[in-house]
């Protein structure tokens, strides 16, 4: 009996563990890589189904400068995101199907401004602000589930 307590105590705090970006479960990682051959390296979260895209980072309070959330769409189109009851300051980066970053756009908190897409695109990647705003257009992005 005691067994059993202990491995599902240890089940669940891995589990909890597990998801921690902002209740997203980390489970990719994300290499971007400059121009100049610059690397920078982040664990994201997947945002894939239609409620996960509408919740995104929403009533998440802090964030690693390491971490982010990856959001995948079926195909190619415009986005456009806001900042609605989002309380981290965000670079939204856009990205083509080619993993090319399209453009960064700095999300302000709480705003209920929409940040368009300049082209269509099929991914958006999420990260703090300081740890994004060295992201530009062009830069490649490797994403490994």
């Amino acid at each position: 009996m005691r067994t059993w307590i202990f491995f599902s105590i240890l089940l669940i705090s891995l589990n909890i563990l597990a998801e921690n970006v902002c209740g997203y479960r980390e489970e990719a990682r994300v290499t971007i890589v400059s121009r100049t051959g610059e690397r920078h390296f982040f664990k994201t979260g997947v945002a894939s189904s239609d409620a996960e895209h509408e919740r995104g980072l929403m009533f998440c309070n802090e964030m690693k400068q390491d971490q982010g959330l990856m959001f995948i769409f079926e195909e190619d189109a415009q986005r456009f995101f806001w900042m609605k009851n989002t309380k981290i300051e965000l670079a939204v980066i856009y990205i083509d199907k080619n993993f090319k970053v399209v453009s960064v756009n700095r999300g302000i908190p709480m705003s209920l401004k929409s940040i368009p897409s300049v082209v269509a695109i099929r991914y958006v990647l999420e990260l703090n602000w300081d740890a994004g705003k060295s992201v530009l257009p062009g830069d490649q992005v490797i994403f490994k589930m």
